[in-house]
């Protein structure tokens, strides 16, 4: 569309500077991308534990998300619906200490 406007020469230093101009968005791409694998690195590192109510469950996430532990009490209720009770709440408790620690973390790296 440029080049309607803009003698020869103009032209080729009109592309150059596009062509910089889309280095720089790489870098800045690259930039972000480097800073998301840190961040992510940094989140493995988090561990919190969701109890069941009746402490029955115990579920252990890591920043990532990644389950790395299920425990169940050996004194807990093992029928199906109190499994499947115990297991969601436990699931629940772990998932909403991590969305806190994560957003509290985002607030130090702003």
């Amino acid at each position: 569309m440029l080049k309607k406007y803009l003698p020869a020469g103009r032209q080729v230093v009109a592309s150059l500077l596009n062509f910089w101009h889309m280095l720089d968005k790489l870098k800045d791409l690259y930039n972000l991308q480097k800073q998301a694998r840190e961040i992510q690195s940094r989140l493995a590192g988090e561990r919190v534990e969701g109890i069941s109510r009746d402490s029955g469950f115990r579920v252990e996430l890591n920043g990532n998300q990644e389950v790395l532990s299920v425990s169940v009490s050996e004194n807990a209720n093992l029928s199906r619906e109190a499994v499947e009770r115990n297991a969601k709440e436990a699931f629940s408790d772990a998932l909403s200490k991590l969305k806190n620690l994560l957003a509290s973390k985002m607030r130090e790296m702003m």
